[in-house]
């Protein structure tokens, strides 16, 4: 079994997104803030982290994103973000810098769950 971890602190989207990965036979871990993510990453090891850019009323997940890398660089992570409506003009053009944001897959939101499973099953080992 996969075991998922969802970092958002949008609750509703989370029990959608939470649904639809356990129905598709996927363990999910749940995180709201970057600390809990940091923490149960260290403890869970998860196969795919799915984190929000827009965390702890700032842009944590971004920064969480580059911490993950750097200290898990084997770790799949997706970001679903509403992000780019927040970032300035010059903010969304420093996303073009290489390793500026190390996700494999980033994706605005609302995101169905349909793409987000597809999405998951094609960073997993093995994938097609």
């Amino acid at each position: 079994m996969t075991e998922i971890l969802l970092v958002d602190d949008d609750a509703g989207l989370v029990a959608r997104n939470a649904a639809a990965l356990t129905a598709d036979g996927h363990s999910v871990v749940l995180a709201s803030t970057e600390a809990e993510a940091l923490d149960a990453v260290r403890k869970r090891r998860p196969d795919v982290v799915v984190l929000e850019g827009m965390l702890d009323g700032a842009y944590a997940g971004f920064d969480l994103a580059r911490s993950l890398a750097k200290d898990f660089p084997t770790l799949p992570l997706i970001m679903l973000t509403r992000a780019d409506e927040h970032l300035t003009s010059r903010e969304r053009s420093a996303q073009d810098r290489d390793g500026w944001l190390p996700v494999q897959r980033y994706l605005e939101k609302p995101v169905s769950a349909d793409v987000l499973l597809y999405e998951i099953d094609h960073l997993l080992p093995g994938a097609h």
